[in-house]
């Protein structure tokens, strides 16, 4: 699966994306990055509105664990379990967030327990910079269980 079969898939899948203007700009099994425009995500103070930058945020992350396990050919259910957001500078143009693979052995890890038990949990990363300004820095915990 490529950037462009990502972006089709979540288009198709979760609706919302394609409203708010979502595009894959890279997607590996180390690194997804995601785009939005301002425009349709913009809040009363014409920056990003918080909704829209904590969307795009955990949909990174969940679409790094979707790339890594796709190919695996083994039906799972993907679910958001907890998140946590920081929002520390205001977003005003359009923005791209990130989420990469950070440690290896822990997702190496993740694999082998929803290998061993049919479940698994991994908590994830993701980065919104305003220029060189980090302005959201966001950990969500995925649940992953063998359908």
């Amino acid at each position: 699966m490529n950037q462009l079969d990502l972006q089709k898939y979540i288009h198709s899948n979760i609706p919302l994306t394609k409203a708010m203007g979502i595009t894959v700009q890279e997607a590996t099994k180390h690194r997804v990055i995601l785009e939005a425009p301002l425009e349709p995500n913009m809040n009363h103070k014409k920056t990003a509105f918080g909704g829209s930058l904590h969307s795009l945020a955990t949909l990174s992350c969940w679409s790094l664990v979707f790339m890594n396990l796709k190919d695996k050919n083994i039906p799972v259910e993907i679910v958001i379990s907890k998140s946590e957001i920081k929002y520390l500078a205001p977003v005003t143009n359009n923005f791209k967030v990130e989420c990469h693979l950070q440690n290896k052995e822990k997702f190496s890890h993740f694999e082998q327990t929803l290998a061993k038990h049919g479940k698994a949990r991994i908590r994830l990363n993701a980065q919104i910079y305003e220029g060189n300004t980090l302005a959201v820095d966001y950990w969500g915990e995925f649940a992953v269980l063998r359908a």
